[in-house]
């Protein structure tokens, strides 16, 4: 090999045969003026030493950093160093270096080409498929045991798992698997692939995989797709769909007659319904319930969703990439490089940057108290109270804010004595609008406050309901002086 100073060459040591190893890999193994093997556990590795061949190896490094990215950067590094001292480097790898080997990755992605010379070895998955007689171009997904997670899988594919090292690996790989697959589905393990005297091979369900006591680092696991039937049934990652595909069959021409029926205006209600049961549910503390009523909640979005897209407007996947994106830019702190420390700090530029994004024409007049129309009464009240005190327009002092609601309740006193309705209606709101004001000068939530208060109402007549059940009389038998009296009872117990 003709030398060249100052270069990296990258030595695939194949599947694990000493057969397999190839007369170039030889050769380079020989001539390097150092080498390095990332590991010694290779059954190769023994052979080397009888040729009397002379190198170094990162096992301490595995034992000694906290995660393997932390393994390849020493490596790297180590590497680098010696390169640059002048000297011709090897580097030997298991399997092919360019076929799941992250710590080759991170040495091409650092060094010049004219750098590096990469010598091919034949793949621990040539081997993997030939033994599991299947066919990468049917569908193939290799991944890292150490590394994925659930969301990474296609499980309409064929599926090699490496670097399942040990039981501990192997049980994480259950647990992760488990969210996507039946735990009797059949997975096949394989240690030592090829290698004559090492090599196992097993099919076992799913929930079995960490109870194999000689899995090493020489062990892969491979997961067959789920069957059609199967996926819907046991996917999680493929439930989200599935309701989407619920509604559009609901909303197909053979359908159901209530849910062709249906628009985003007639839909209106039962939002709102929803979302106050999403509330109910989480004033409760019942979360087994909110976890129903937020899917009652999502099949709405998804409803709203089917109808635009029948309409050629959007679908849920405009509305998911909508949410996102805008999630994205109103938080630069998170996703970007501005620095905002504080909740406040956040609230502020989320309010910049929303009013940067409403675009207005020179015909539009641009106003504090631009806000949707579509909120509940009471929310648009406060939102508005608090806009234009944002920018002064308060009372200093609760006081203050006390005597406007003084004012508001006399003046809806006279209107009740005139006798007008229009005016009775006018009065009353401002009444309304001055409670919210005092509410929001205090910083409480108008709408729990009212709740709140519901709820305590509903408790003391049911008391009332109760006591009156017991004495075998009727509710509406009763007299305003009895029912009073029970009332001042409820209020009395319950408090």
């Amino acid at each position: 090999m003709e030398s060249k100073k100052g270069t990296l060459t990258i030595i695939g040591l194949g599947p694990g045969k000493m057969e397999d190893l190839t007369l170039g890999a030889h050769k380079a193994l020989e001539e390097v003026d150092k080498l390095f093997i990332r590991t010694k556990e290779h059954p190769i590795i023994d052979e080397l030493v009888g040729d009397n061949l002379d190198f170094n190896t990162f096992d301490k490094v595995y034992e000694r950093e906290d995660n393997f990215e932390q393994v390849y950067e020493v490596i790297a590094k180590r590497l680098i160093q010696e390169i640059n001292k002048g000297l011709n480097i090897g580097y030997a790898v298991p399997g092919n270096p360019l076929v799941a080997e992250k710590s080759v990755q991170n040495l091409l992605n650092r060094l010049p080409n004219e750098k590096l010379d990469i010598i091919s070895g034949e793949s621990f998955l040539d081997v993997l498929f030939t033994l599991l007689n299947i066919d990468p171009i049917e569908g193939m997904q290799v991944l890292d045991a150490l590394s994925f997670a659930a969301e990474d899988i296609q499980f309409n594919q064929n599926i090699i798992l490496t670097q399942v090292y040990n039981r501990l690996i192997a049980s994480d790989v259950k647990l992760t698997l488990l969210e996507v697959y039946p735990e009797n589905h059949q997975i096949q393990v394989v240690k030592a692939a090829g290698i004559v005297g090492l090599e196992k091979k097993v099919e076992i369900p799913l929930y079995q995989l960490d109870r194999l006591e000689w899995v090493d680092h020489l062990t892969s696991v491979y997961i067959p797709p789920l069957h059609v039937e199967q996926r819907n049934k046991f996917n999680k990652l493929e439930v989200f769909n599935t309701l989407v595909r619920i509604m559009e069959k609901l909303r197909s021409p053979n359908g159901c007659p209530w849910d062709l029926e249906q628009d985003h205006l007639s839909l209106r209600p039962y939002l709102i319904e929803e979302t106050y049961e999403v509330l109910e549910e989480i004033e409760n503390g019942d979360r087994f319930g909110l976890c129903e009523e937020l899917g009652d909640l999502l099949l709405q979005v998804i409803f709203h969703a089917q109808i635009a897209k029948e309409e050629n407007n959007f679908d849920i996947e405009d509305v998911i990439y909508s949410i996102s994106e805008k999630m994205i830019r109103r938080h630069p702190h998170v996703f970007g490089d501005e620095d905002l420390s504080t909740s406040d700090d956040v609230l502020k530029k989320w309010d910049e940057i929303k009013a940067s994004e409403k675009s207005f024409s020179s015909k539009d007049f641009k106003s504090v108290l631009d806000i949707t129309d579509g909120l509940p009464a009471l929310m648009e009240a406060q939102k508005v109270q608090k806009k234009a005190a944002g920018v002064g327009f308060d009372w200093p002092i609760i006081n203050q804010v006390l005597d406007k609601l003084e004012e508001e309740l006399s003046e809806f006193k006279e209107a009740l004595t005139i006798g007008q309705k229009s005016k009775i209606r006018e009065e009353l709101g401002d009444v309304l609008f001055a409670t919210v004001n005092v509410g929001r000068f205090l910083e409480l939530d108008l709408e729990l406050v009212l709740r709140d208060a519901t709820q305590k109402f509903k408790k003391r007549f049911r008391y009332i309901e109760k006591a009156v059940r017991k004495t075998e009389n009727d509710l509406n038998d009763m007299t305003l002086n009895e029912l009073e009296e029970l009332w001042q009872q409820a209020k009395e117990e319950l408090n």
